[in-house]
């Protein structure tokens, strides 16, 4: 017995433009930074314009994960003569061999300096913590000051924080000025200075 096959009817969408479809499917992505815009060849494939600027489009291949089984392999064809051993210049021209082909670099090599540079512009050298964690920091501080152990048993304690991971955390807020300054001013308190509050400073006193 013959297996029967629906196939659904094919019908035209009228309600579709096929000019913009089209070049939704054959666009790649619009550049929104100038810079990289000005530096990308549209007539060039993805790969081609990657490798061109010396970038790497897949870092699997870029760097690929060293195989010891591949190392071996080439060792036992050059021992067993299947392979050419790497010559010196002077026994290359002794025997009359070609020069090897030396990888140049990429073609837009400046690409790299570049955005380097863009980056270290941008870049922000100072840490700053996220504004979630100063307000969160804050609640704790004003309800507990510096008593670690009350900070853990608080019901607003949702991560489930050891009072060392407070007390570490709290540190580090206090060494960023530029945001701790911000919450001494706000409970008026002296700006650079560390509040005389009491705090738990050794294990022993956690036992």
């Amino acid at each position: 017995m013959k297996i029967r096959k629906n196939h659904a009817r094919k019908r035209y969408r009228y309600n579709v433009n096929r000019k913009t479809m089209n070049k939704t499917r054959s666009s790649t992505g619009k550049i929104k930074d100038p810079r990289m815009k000005k530096m990308w060849m549209e007539d060039q494939r993805v790969g081609t314009n990657f490798s061109e600027m010396g970038l790497a489009q897949d870092v699997n291949k870029a760097i690929a994960i060293p195989s010891y089984k591949k190392d071996r392999l080439l060792a036992a064809r050059v021992v067993n003569g299947f392979l050419e051993e790497e010559l010196d210049e002077d026994e290359r021209r002794a025997l009359g061999l070609k020069k090897p082909v030396v990888e140049e670099g990429p073609k837009r090599g400046y690409v790299v300096q570049e955005l380097e540079q863009l980056a270290s512009e941008r870049a922000d050298p100072e840490f700053r913590l996220p504004k979630g964690v100063v307000k969160e920091l804050s609640y704790f501080l004003n309800k507990h000051k510096f008593n670690y152990k009350a900070m853990v048993a608080d019901r607003k304690n949702f991560g489930q924080l050891t009072w060392r991971q407070f007390r570490l955390k709290i540190r580090r807020f206090m060494s960023i000025p530029e945001q701790f300054n911000v919450y001494l001013e706000q409970k008026k308190l002296p700006v650079g200075v560390k509040p005389d509050w009491e705090e738990y400073e050794s294990d022993s006193e956690w036992k």
